[in-house]
């Protein structure tokens, strides 16, 4: 079947036979059983829409009568729940993946409403009607679908979507849910739709956890999810830290007529002041370009969410357009759902590269048959580390699924397996670091390979200085890895000091390829600028191991002067009585000021740069509130939560994740959920925004 999936894929609609159409019809209810019904799919979302549009396309072509492209495949399994009806069936969407898709959705949207006028009071003329229109742009949770029914304000029953008609009665895992709300003030009957997400990080954990005890393993949140919520003990599902998200109402029409909303925006408003959660991305937008602009843009927002988001759903805001929009039996002609440009597909690992970090870890790195994902070419993609090659069983010459995120580095995420053979080569730790031949050692935990040879491995050296300019350490403009690379080898930088005394190498810059006057003087000025930086912009520079962004500035109220970075006095114990230093890295931060060269290195920077340190930091902002812990909910309405916490670390807070009984302060925005509710039990002191920007 993956066979010819492939070759289908690479077919033109004109090859297409009778015969070949027979079997596409076959191939894509095959594809639907595997990922509807088994959590199972052996081609991406990508691929398998590219074949759904073929199969639509060519069944209309050829006036094919039994349509498989406007059928439901999801068929009702075995399972320990009750299966019920669902009062309204449960449709899908219809999608696109670039801007010309979206504006023929749009003319179609004008066709229609030309084609059948809706009968307006005196609020709008016909005429003007096509220049009105106003759309919502929201996620899209590419989730399990659920429907949850109250009666007389209380919760009765909660339903999955199935083959869209009916499925099972997950009512009693459901209200394991936090955010569920269990009572709500409407009285009418009220049935909302939802979609049951896994944050990213509880994936983690629970995979964590998983490996340790030897249980499922699962390849991605939404099949984690997925099983979540059907686990026969429902106390699993109360464990798994299942969101819900309400995007639409089965039965809308009657909570419009009782609620006299005639848009689409006031609905959903409405079910939020229900206590219900909703999107936190959910933005009116007046024309299709303003549409197109927010795509555009939505990276920067993506950046910021804790969920598995590939694609955005965009409605036509007013109802009473929807009859005459109309829909299909597959999907409503009035909403499309925006798919981010191919993210997952499916290629071959040509080769295994061993590649050297700056800390002197080696990592896998698979080379792969070339692939196009979101418009760039893929060569490459990370295997992490050799427990994770050994847990995907991934080996030479097996093709693999692999996901790019955006600027992410190209991941493998799972073997296909039908394609899988015991004879392909199987990818080994080497025995000899790759850079300098030095002997390769591995940690007592036997996760972790790695090259010993801190001195001469040129590998190590190239990686710790380009981690130095980049974003983690000075951030230096114009400076990155392959100006590193050059530099080193045309002898112009040997160590961090060098960097810094790039000016006096000028008439050596010039002499290289693509450097001229400009380009030389604007990195010499931007390596000019980060000459003033504060400690822990140092300290995370250094390549101590372990010391990232946050470690720096915990263990950087240490250094009150240059004398602290000479003559470091600090024991061990006094180390590991930090928050977040463990014994590891306490003992690595010891060992690096005790080395003799990395003192004479030091001095040399004391010598060139201008270092603000931690009791100058303190003198600055005059505020007892120094080193303060803070938690950040979601959905603010002018600023992300990365915004924010970069505003908790300009003063010297710290931002965490979740509220336990060391956090000092929640920043919580209107329905803060099980974060303010965690925060109350445990007496932790809530903050508004207003408050806080003001105090900030």
């Amino acid at each position: 079947m993956l066979d010819l999936s492939k070759k289908y894929l690479k077919m033109d609609i004109s090859e297409f036979s009778i015969e070949d159409i027979v079997k596409l019809q076959e191939l894509i209810k095959y594809h639907s059983d595997l990922y509807y019904n088994k959590d199972e799919p052996i081609i991406s979302d990508f691929e398998y829409d590219e074949l759904f549009k073929k199969l639509h396309i060519l069944e209309n072509k050829h006036q094919i009568i039994t349509k498989a492209s406007e059928q439901v495949w999801s068929e009702l399994l075995e399972s320990t729940f009750q299966k019920v009806a669902h009062s309204r069936p449960m449709i899908s969407l219809d999608n696109t993946y670039n801007e010309e898709d979206l504006k023929d959705f749009d003319e179609r949207v004008k066709k229609n409403i030309a084609a059948n006028p809706p009968i307006f009071s005196n609020t709008h003329n016909n005429e003007d009607l096509l220049e009105l229109i106003e759309y919502i742009l929201e996620f899209k949770f590419d989730w399990l679908g659920v429907e949850l029914i109250y009666k007389n304000g209380e919760l009765v029953q909660a339903i999955t979507r199935g083959n869209w008609i009916e499925w099972e009665d997950v009512t009693v895992n459901v209200e394991q849910i936090e955010n569920i709300p269990k009572k709500i003030a409407f009285k009418e009957q009220l049935e909302v739709r939802w979609e049951v997400v896994m944050p990213i990080s509880v994936f983690h954990e629970l995979n964590e956890t998983a490996k340790k005890e030897g249980t499922k393993i699962f390849s991605n949140p939404r099949n984690a999810a997925s099983w979540s919520l059907r686990m026969k003990d429902a106390s699993v599902t109360k464990k798994r830290k299942l969101q819900f998200f309400a995007y639409d109402l089965a039965n809308f029409d009657e909570f419009i007529t009782i609620e006299s909303i005639d848009k689409y925006y006031d609905v959903i408003k409405d079910l939020e002041k229900l206590w219900f959660s909703i999107s936190s991305y959910f933005k009116k937008l007046n024309w299709i370009n303003e549409v197109i602009d927010a795509i555009d843009n939505f990276w920067n927002v993506k950046k910021t969410i804790d969920f598995e988001i590939d694609w955005l759903v965009l409605k036509v805001n007013d109802v009473s357009l929807w009859e005459s929009i109309w829909w299909t039996e597959h999907h409503p002609k009035y909403a499309i759902a925006y798919k981010f440009p191919a993210e997952i597909l499916t290629t071959k690992v040509l080769s295994v590269e061993h590649s050297v970090w700056r800390t002197g870890t080696i990592t896998p790195v698979a080379n792969l048959e070339p692939i196009n994902i979101g418009w760039v070419i893929v060569k490459r993609a990370t295997l992490h580390n050799y427990e994770e090659v050994e847990n995907l069983d991934v080996r030479i010459w097996d093709t693999v699924f692999i996901k790019r995120a955006w600027e992410v580095i190209p991941k493998i995420i799972s073997v296909v397996k039908e394609w899988y053979r015991d004879d392909f080569e199987k990818i080994t730790p080497p025995i000899y670091c790759p850079s300098c031949k030095t002997l390769v050692k591995k940690d007592d935990d036997k996760v972790r390979f790695y090259c010993p040879n801190d001195i001469d491995c040129p590998a190590k050296h190239s990686e710790k200085l380009t981690f130095a300019v980049g974003k983690q350490g000075f951030n230096i403009d114009w400076f990155g890895e392959k100006q590193v690379e050059l530099f080193l080898q045309e002898w112009i930088i040997h160590n961090l000091v060098d960097i810094f005394r790039i000016s006096e190498k000028r008439d050596e810059l010039l002499t290289l390829e693509w450097f001229k006057e400009k380009s030389v003087n604007n990195l010499i000025e931007a390596v000019e600028n980060a000459k003033n930086l504060p400690i822990n912009t140092l300290l995370t520079a250094l390549w101590i191991a372990g010391v990232g962004k946050k470690t720096a500035k915990t263990i950087s109220k240490l250094f009150l002067s240059s004398n602290d970075l000479i003559n470091f006095s600090h024991e061990l114990e006094e180390l590991e009585e930090l928050e977040d230093i463990w014994p590891e890295i306490a003992k690595n931060v010891i060992e690096y000021f005790q080395n003799d060269s990395h003192k004479l290195l030091l001095n040399e920077l004391i010598e060139i740069l201008n270092i603000e340190y931690y009791k100058e930091k303190i003198i600055e902002n005059n505020s007892i509130l120094n080193w303060k812990k803070v938690c950040i909910t979601w959905s603010f309405e002018w600023y992300s939560r990365e915004q924010l916490a970069e505003m908790l670390e300009a003063v010297w807070w710290s931002f965490v994740t979740s509220v336990s009984k060391n956090t000092d302060y929640l920043l919580a925005w209107e329905k803060a959920w099980s974060k303010l509710k965690k925060a109350n039990e445990l007496s932790v002191e809530v903050l508004d925004l207003e408050w806080y920007l003001g105090m900030l």
